[in-house]
């Protein structure tokens, strides 16, 4: 089931990715053919989550599951929808425009003085197969294609193909696009779908189907105005009435059900001064027209802690990119509502002319949005990031009025009052996941004072490089850094994925799902910025502070350079900044206020305020205390421990988009030098990669300076780090930057430092470059690179077929990537900055060849070494076929089943290498005499073989001399006590890609089971019975060497328990916990 999710999970992923690469997809790219085949990509995408959906149906014992709750499917189709709304959209401009056709009238009518006046395009609708749908598809394909005598029958079967999808388009898959074939095509569509009562009762289903609105909402209650109204007119046009009694009342009693507890209270009160009138659906239709712009008047961003509808929910997100688009579109015309010329609102003098609740009367008769007056769409879909200047709520600025205080102080003595009445108690409110992380307490009186948390405003980097101002929480009680799901895709941020929780005070958890990088810039000085891991929620917490903060007997801020000028009005949040980076922008100063505990502290984003304000201030709202804490899964290496029982795939798979691109780049941009040297071109995702704007210089200087510091703390690392440099300069694997190319600003700079591995036999010291790393545009090197498709050959298999022979072989490539050569032209996307003592100053290089860290080396690597197979086959045949199956990366692992055979294999092998610029070494052999025939006498008796880079417990390795694969221990330091974290780490750790140590394994697998079901948490001590399996059984290897020194024989003269001396101490165990090695 985990797997079945799993795969669900990326198959949303995917569809965001597409719908995200399609929106910035060049002009130019697009044309027909790229749309239909993205079209079908999607098609095949939708299909197989559907397929999927339905199998996590049939399995699922009931719908806790996250994929049910946070309605993933239904999520999924709505993205489905829009995404594919928005192709056929823009593949509409590339077929035969429907109204461009002549009109029979137009033919027949000499007099016709309209036929001149150009009609706007008409959009056909797409139907999928919707049974609610159908009556508008077939009325509007009627009039315009079906009955249209002047369009011939191809083009009909073209046109009706074209708008259908889903399940509607395979109903005609068999029909192909000919005169013949439109009637019979046409007749089966209509007979499919043209069914009244099937038509009735999908209609029946969406009305029937509406949720319960549990909040106020206007969002919610006009979807559900217009899904009724709807619903009611499509049974008009099948004939049924809906203007009976009968079918009112019912309509009415369905429709109040659905609603939330104040607007059927208020729609009551409307009702009572009525008597005993039954209420009709116009009536009602009236009130949620009049209810739902009510609410959008009113801003109840500040007061609802409730969570708001789902549905309202989901629609935020699919509508925002669609109301930009038009938002955008209408941007270069804009025509003022008031006096229609073309200016914006804020412009017009008849608007400014008015007072602020003139103005609001206007906005709201007008239909327009109350935060930026703009006509596209309501104010609980907007966009923008203001709010009004002088209250700092949810409406423009010009719309800011005062209000008088309709509340005396004795109705809030008597609020008070009741409040305190009921019984006192703290109720903490947790939330859902896309509710707020606030917690709220609510108090049983009023207090006297009010707390100030520190808040700023600072300058953030856009996806596209602009800059834009959000407010940020600076909170030392957090443990790491949100950000809002709205600021995310407003700055249009790359997200990366992650697992983990999110938990707040009374145990409030959510799920995190993505992390985004930011770099935040200080308004008052720009070279002061920060770069921020973020994890991303839908939302942080209410307007902050709750109410608006006096602070007026403290002049002295006045002359300071506030962090956020705006922090004594409420206000959104759109970035938590958690304690890890609180002490990164702390600088010295500090102010205290003369009367309250309200204390001013200086920061490199500006002078922060925090604390409890002056006395006499009084509040009846609730306080929000914020805090966070992130638990994160650590279980890659428990996935990958796992995933060492999948068999690999015999079929080779079919390569994506990305890797044919990738593939094909290397084939025409691939050269070989005089001496047979590779030349390769890093293969880049975009024509001009993001990455060599970043500035990523000022980055590496600091990681350099990091690196020396460290280096100047060991003395035979640091020498060792520059002989490795030394080598590069020497072997000219890196050159120094002329002074005519420091003046390109287009370049990449890589931060590199030092891997120590103490287990080489040759290099103990590697170089590593951060392609990672990412410039001040949030993008970096290996962002941008393609990885290319997967050559690397599984190492089960490599095992398996190296076993087969008697005389087995071994070696490795020398400097395997350093031996491939970067075109000239890319070099630049290697630059790195060094010097050779912290004395000298800081040179600039650039690295020539294939360099370890980059996303595209490995596939590069390995692809060099096929190519070199495939050239030089017809000289080197056996070496040829051996190259392309027998490697791991840079190791070799072949043989044969004679010794002369070995011979022509390590002669054909160094030639053929060597002509493409490699050289093997450390060769070996489980054969003396071929040992000996290539003057190899002094070879190592044992063989590591390179897994991969984790740390194994258990390392597998080859015994030469006996032949025979062993276990290489590798334990951990033991501890006090053992957590459920110690046990997971270490089992993840045993490697047996064979199946060599399966009952260990086995045991291992048992035991993460019964962790997973005794509810432990990850730093929890295991209980004593849990301890006594984890000690006696996984891993083997963990067992202690000791020698027995007493025998306690029982009442039987039996012994069941000994005491053992080992090299950590005394131990007594029962002779069933103890084996007994043989001599």
């Amino acid at each position: 089931m985990e797997a079945l999710l799993s795969l669900q999970d990326e198959l949303y992923d995917n569809l965001m990715k597409a719908e995200r690469n399609f929106k910035k997809t060049s002009k130019e790219r697009i044309k027909r053919q790229y749309l239909e085949t993205r079209l079908e990509l999607l098609e095949q995408l939708f299909k197989d989550f559907k397929d999927g959906h339905k199998e996590v149906v049939a399995r699922a014992k009931g719908k806790k599951e996250s994929y049910f709750t946070e309605g993933k499917y239904e999520i999924f189709e709505e993205l489905y929808v829009q995404y594919k709304s928005s192709l056929r959209e823009a593949l509409q401009q590339f077929l035969p425009s429907v109204t461009e056709l002549p009109s029979p009238a137009v033919y027949n009518s000499a007099n016709n003085n309209c036929s001149d006046i150009k009609l706007p395009r008409i959009q056909l609708p797409t139907f999928e197969g919707r049974y609610e749908e159908w009556p508008t598809f077939y009325d509007m394909f009627s009039s315009l294609i079906h009955n249209n005598k002047n369009i011939s029958s191809v083009q009909k079967l073209h046109y009706l193909k074209s708008n259908l999808s889903g399940e509607a388009l395979n109903l005609l898959s068999n029909f192909s696009t000919t005169d013949a074939n439109y009637e019979e095509a046409w007749k089966q569509l209509v007979r499919r779908y043209n069914n009244k009562r099937y038509n009735c009762n999908a209609v029946m289903r969406t009305l029937f189907g509406t949720k319960k609105i549990q909040t106020e909402s206007a969002n919610a209650i006009r979807s559900l105005l217009d899904t009724t109204s709807t619903c009611l007119k499509s049974l008009e046009n099948l004939g049924i009435s809906t203007e009976s009694s009968y079918a009112n009342a019912s309509v009415v009693y369905l429709v109040v059900s659905k609603l939330d507890t104040e607007s059927v209270k208020q729609w009551e009160q409307q009702l009572n001064m009525k008597c005993d009138e039954l209420p009709t659906w116009i009536q009602l239709r009236d009130y949620l027209e009049y209810r739902f712009r009510t609410l959008e008047m009113i801003d109840t961003n500040g007061n609802r802690t409730a969570q708001q509808s789902k549905s309202a929910a989901k629609s935020k997100s699919f509508h925002a990119s669609l109301e930009k688009d038009k938002a955008n579109k209408s941007k270069s015309k804009q025509e003022c509502p008031m006096c229609h010329e073309i200016h914006y609102l804020n412009q017009c003098k008849r608007f400014n002319l008015m007072t602020p609740k003139q103005r609001q009367d206007f906005v709201q008769t007008s239909k327009l949005c109350f935060n930026c007056l703009s006509s596209t769409h309501a104010v609980v879909k907007c966009r923008q990031s203001f709010s009004c200047k002088k209250c700092g709520r949810r409406h423009h600025t010009m719309l800011h009025f005062e209000r008088e205080n309709q509340e005396p102080a004795s109705s809030l003595e008597k609020a008070a009052a009741a409040s305190s009445s009921e019984p006192k108690q703290d109720r903490a409110s947790t939330t859902r996941g896309d509710t707020h992380i606030t917690t709220t307490f609510s108090r049983g009186e009023l207090q006297p004072n009010s707390v100030l948390l520190a808040t700023a405003k600072v300058k953030v980097f856009r996806s596209n490089g602009f800059k834009h101002i959000i407010r940020a929480l600076l909170d030392q009680g957090s443990q790491a850094s949100f950000v809002s799901e709205s600021t995310v895709q407003l700055l249009g941020l790359v997200r990366k994925p992650v697992s983990g929780w999110v938990s707040g005070l009374g145990d409030g958890r959510m799920r995190i799902r993505n992390t985004v990088t930011l770099r935040l810039e200080s308004r008052h000085n720009p070279a002061s910025y920060i770069l921020v891991n973020a994890y991303v929620l839908h939302s942080l917490t209410s307007l902050l502070p709750s109410t608006n903060v006096s602070t007026s007997k403290w002049l002295e801020i006045d002359k300071l350079p506030l962090a956020d000028p705006t922090y004594s009005t409420p206000g959104r949040i759109d970035i938590l900044l958690g304690a890890e980076v609180y002490s990164e922008i702390l600088l010295d100063g500090v102010m205290k206020h003369p009367d309250c505990n309200l204390i001013a502290q200086n920061t490199v984003f500006g002078w922060i305020l925090s604390g409890r304000v002056s006395k006499g201030y009084r509040t009846i709202a609730g306080d929000n205390l914020i805090s966070m804490h992130v638990h994160m899964k650590e279980d890659e290496l428990l996935k990958r421990f796992w995933e060492m029982e999948d068999e690999p795939n015999l079929i080779k798979k079919e390569m994506t988009n990305s890797e044919k691109v990738c593939e094909d780049f290397f084939d025409s941009t691939t050269v070989r030098d005089d001496e047979g040297r590779f030349i390769v071109r890093l293969p880049f995702a975009t024509d001009d990669p993001k990455c060599q704007y970043g500035n990523t210089e000022v980055r590496a200087v600091k990681r350099l300076e990091n690196l020396e510091r460290r280096l100047s703390k060991d003395l035979k690392l640091r020498e060792e780090y520059n002989r490795v440099m030394s080598e590069y300069l020497s072997m000219d694997h890196m050159r120094l930057v002329s002074e005519s190319e420091l003046q390109k600003s287009k370049a990449v700079y890589l931060p590199h430092h030092a891997v120590v591995r103490e287990d080489k036999d040759t290099t103990k010291v590697r170089v590593v470059f951060d392609a990672s790393s990412k410039g001040d545009n949030s993008v970096s090197l290996n962002d941008e690179l393609l990885v290319g498709p997967r050559l690397q050959q599984d190492l089960r298999h490599i095992l398996m077929r190296w076993r087969h022979h008697k005389v087995c072989i071994v070696a490795d490539i020398i400097k395997m990537y350093r031996m491939v050569r970067v075109a000239d032209k890319d070099t630049d996307f290697q630059r790195i900055v060094w010097r050779f003592d912290p004395s000298e100053p800081i040179k600039r290089y650039k690295l020539l060849r294939l360099t370890f860290g980059t996303a595209c080396a490995p596939y590069l690597a390995v692809k060099v070494l096929h190519r070199l197979a495939e050239l030089e086959e017809k000289r080197y045949p056996l070496a040829a076929a051996i190259t392309k199956q027998c490697y791991y990366m840079d190791d070799l692992m072949t043989g044969s089943d004679t010794v002369s055979e070995a011979i022509k294999i390590y002669e054909e092998m160094n030639e053929l290498m060597r002509s493409g610029g490699f050289e093997l070494q450390k060769w070996n052999s489980n054969n003396e005499r071929f040992l000996e025939r290539i003057g190899k006498n002094e070879s190592s008796e044992r063989q590591t073989i390179k897994l991969n880079d984790l740390i194994k417990v258990l390392g597998l390795s080859w015994n030469r001399k006996n032949d025979n694969f062993e276990y290489v221990i590798n334990l951990p330091e033991p501890k006090d006590f053992v957590t459920k974290r110690q046990v997971l780490s270490e089992v993840a750790r045993l490697y047996d890609p064979l199946g060599w140590i399966a009952p260990v394994v086995v045991n291992a697998k048992i035991l993460i089971q019964k962790l997973w079901k005794s509810g432990f948490e990850w730093d929890d001590c295991l209980t004593d019975e849990i301890l006594d399996e984890w000690e006696d059984n996984v891993p083997p290897a963990k067992w202690l060497l000791g020698k027995i020194i007493k025998k306690f024989p029982g009442p039987d003269n039996v012994t069941r328990v000994v005491s053992i001396k080992c090299k950590t101490g005394e131990y007594r165990r029962p002779v069933s916990k103890i084996c007994i090695l043989t001599k």
